[in-house]
Order: structure tokens, then C-alpha cells, then sequence
């Protein structure tokens, strides 16, 4: 166990070191900035929304950084652990083709669902050539580390929402939960080293190991060898929180996908040595997903949400930075009863309450079942705006939609205008 220790340790001080030489590994900083639109896009739409942002992109950015070299750890050393190479893995077919899927459904966008595809083929017709334990393996340990980055940050970035289901046509609100995180790796491949070459230094693993050996092709070279190459990625998550809180949804999202991913980690490296099982890892890698997605999203739009409308007051569905009501300490959910001593059934009836003027105001929620007095300062959140309370309450029954869920790519868009026409 002495030389895996070495090789993590390897792994573990190698990896933050990639994001501190921008001009040795350029890619990773490309990944950083497809992020930063990411989370750009999500504040120009609170703004459409709202007037004003209520995740801030830069932050965001700055925090999914930390947070992705902390996940690209894990993955690389996960990786380095089973020793699960890249070489000869047929890994070049999963990004075209998780593209040409996102054109069918946004939610195919995903390596699970790839990775079996071009491992089904292969079985089938032997091509494209693909190594399928290590495929899937890869698979599985990055989404281990997508679970733990969901269930460390999945929850941080919440838009409030009023949300359609373009299936069943219900109506809810919630919030719509993003997360994009750009992970530096080091990665094993598998090099061929010339006859008479060097072999001082070389650390001599134990027998066991690789637990997911390297295609019989390569493993069989007498000069084969492993080596550390960096490679970038990024992992993003998307997802509806209305039946659970923001918080709640984030972690049972991450629970259901690392129960996934431990169990197509285990048909990977056992399909290394017994053949038998390599059907089972190609096949569970999607449905399973599948599974995940459908368990996930049960009752999302049918069962009793998180937040409820109050008969004796408006529900907090969220609050916005800036305003009186985050200095003061409203939260979502809160309940609030009175304006100044006024009583509030409605939106329209706050606005009525308060009027204009920069001035401070006596609210009455209730919290947990308990009446609390509030005084609050009412805040102007952008240069030159009126003072405002600045929270956004929970919509009533029959409320317009400001977005609409639908798994529609662009391609199944474009075919379903054209049979129009």
C-alpha cells in the first residue's frame, strides 16, 4: 500500500498546482469562463425577473473554483485508486455525442447516458471502440463528485420561481436550483515506452492493482507503463425544488445519484475481470440515470409544496439583497400578517400598506407558528429607485407562469416548427 500512498499523494498536491500555471493549462480557464456565462446568464434573468440580481455571477464563479478543485480532487483521486486509465477507453466518443443528444433532450446532455450508448454499440457491432469497464467507471466517479458538490453547494444558487410543467400543465412555485463547478484532474494514461528505455524510478504497484486493468492491448505491451496527465471538465445541475426546500431537494438529489454512482462503480470494476457484467454496467449507467431523474422529480408538480398560501397572510416565497426586508431578517416561508399595523390577505394589499417613502415600517410575521414583530427600513435597490420592502411573495392559485419545464432540445423545437409550417 506504500506506492498507492505515493500516488495519491502524488494526485492529491498535483492537482491544485494545474490551476496555479493559467499558461500550462489554458483549458481549465476556458472551462472557467463557459462557467462564468453560466452564472451570468442566471443574473440576467433574476434581473428580467426581479429588477435586480439575486445571485451575484462573480461570486458564484469564485466560490464554484473552490469548490471544483476540492471535487476535481476527489475525482482524481478516486480515479487513481481503481486505476482507471484513459487510454484506449474510446472517452473522445462521449462529448459529440452527449452534444448530438442535448439536441434531443437538454437532460440527455449527460455522460451516463452516452457513455451506455457507445458501450450498447460496441457490444453489439464492435463499434466504435470502447473500453467499457474504464468508460463507466469514469462515468461513475464523476458523478460521485457531482453528488458531493450537490450536496455541498446544489442549493447556493436558487432563483424563485412560477413554474409550468409542459407535460401535465400543472402550475408551481419553487426554485430553480444551478450549479456549474469546473474541475481540474490528473488523469492516468497508458504510455509505451521504447525497447532498452530508462525504468529507474518507476514505483512498482501491488498485484491488485489496477482495479480496472487497461485494454487487454495495452496491458499486454511490455514497455506500458502509467503516467499523470491533466485533463479539464465541468459538471453542471439543474433542478426544481417545490415539493422540498432548496436545502432538502439539494441533498435527497445528491443521496439518489451517489447511491447510483456506487452501484455502476461496482458492475465496472467487476465487469474488469468477469465479462459477464459488462452488459449490466453499460445498461445501468443510463437507465439508472434515468431512475435518478424519475425519483427526483416525482410529485414535483403534484404533491403539497414546501411553501403554502397562508388565509391570514401573504407567504415569503423569497427575499431580495438589498432590501429592507434581508436587513431585517425576513426569511422564506415567513408569513406576513400586518403593515404597520394593517392587515395583509394579499400582494396588493402590502403595496397599499406601505405607500411610498423612504421610511421604516412595522411588520408582523409569523415564523414557525410564532408572532414576530419586525422594523424595517425600506431600501432602494438600485440607483435612484423608490425604497422598497424587497421581498417577493408566494403567487396565488392561477397565476401566469414566468417559465415553462420542458425536455425539448433544439432539434425536436425545430422539427415541431417545420410540421407546423
Amino acid at each position: 500500500m506504500v506506492e498507492i500512498g505515493r500516488l495519491l499523494e502524488m494526485v492529491a498536491r498535483g492537482v491544485p498546482s494545474l490551476i496555479l500555471r493559467p499558461w500550462d493549462f489554458p483549458f481549465f480557464w476556458l472551462l472557467v469562463g463557459l462557467v462564468a456565462l453560466q452564472y451570468r446568464r442566471v443574473a440576467e434573468n433574476e434581473r428580467r425577473l426581479y429588477g435586480v440580481a439575486k445571485n451575484q455571477a462573480l461570486r458564484h464563479v469564485l466560490v464554484a473554483m473552490g469548490y471544483g478543485l476540492i471535487g476535481g480532487v476527489v475525482a482524481s483521486l478516486l480515479m487513481a485508486f481503481l486505476g482507471v486509465s484513459l487510454s484506449g477507453t474510446g472517452v473522445v466518443w462521449l462529448l459529440p455525442l452527449a452534444l448530438l443528444l442535448m439536441a434531443v433532450s437538454p437532460r440527455l446532455m449527460c455522460f451516463s447516458y452516452a457513455g451506455g450508448l457507445v458501450s450498447a454499440s460496441y457490444l453489439l457491432f464492435g463499434w466504435p471502440k470502447v473500453h467499457v469497464p474504464a468508460l463507466m467507471a469514469l462515468v461513475a466517479v464523476l458523478h460521485v463528485t457531482e453528488s458531493v458538490l450537490i450536496f455541498l453547494r446544489g442549493s447556493s444558487c436558487a432563483t424563485p420561481v412560477t413554474v409550468r410543467d409542459a407535460v401535465g400543465g400543472g402550475v408551481r412555485s419553487g426554485f430553480l436550483l444551478q450549479g456549474f463547478w469546473p474541475l481540474p484532474l490528473l488523469m492516468l494514461f497508458v504510455v509505451i515506452l521504447p525497447p532498452g528505455a530508462a525504468r529507474e524510478g518507476l514505483m512498482e504497484m501491488p498485484s491488485w492493482w489496477p482495479l480496472v486493468a487497461p485494454p487487454a492491448e495495452l496491458a499486454a505491451q511490455p514497455g506500458a507503463v502509467f503516467t499523470l496527465f491533466p485533463v479539464a471538465a465541468v459538471l453542471g445541475y439543474s433542478d426544481l425544488a417545490a415539493r422540498f426546500s432548496p436545502r432538502t431537494k439539494a441533498r435527497r438529489s445528491a443521496a439518489l445519484l451517489l447511491g447510483y454512482s456506487f452501484i455502476l462503480l461496482a458492475l465496472a470494476v467487476i465487469s474488469s475481470t468477469r465479462p459477464e457484467f459488462v452488459w449490466l454496467a453499460a445498461l445501468w449507467g443510463p437507465l439508472g440515470h434515468e431512475l435518478v431523474v424519475k425519483q427526483g422529480t416525482a410529485g414535483e408538480f403534484r404533491e403539497r409544496g414546501a411553501l403554502a398560501p397562508a388565509p391570514d397572510g401573504v407567504t415569503v416565497l423569497d427575499v431580495l439583497p438589498g432590501g429592507g426586508a434581508q436587513a431585517a431578517g425576513v426569511q422564506s416561508g415567513d408569513v406576513l400578517l400586518e403593515v404597520d399595523g394593517q392587515p395583509t390577505v394579499d400582494p396588493s394589499s402590502v403595496a397599499s400598506a406601505m405607500g411610498w417613502g423612504n421610511r421604516k415600517v412595522t411588520l408582523a410575521i409569523r415564523r414557525d407558528g410564532i408572532r414576530r414583530d419586525l422594523i424595517v427600513e425600506l431600501r432602494a435597490m438600485e440607483p435612484d429607485g423608490p425604497p422598497v420592502l424587497g421581498i417577493i411573495p408566494l403567487p396565488p392559485d392561477g397565476v401566469a407562469p414566468q417559465l415553462e419545464v420542458h425536455n425539448r432540445g433544439f432539434l425536436q423545437l425545430y422539427l415541431r416548427r417545420l410540421l407546423r409550417r
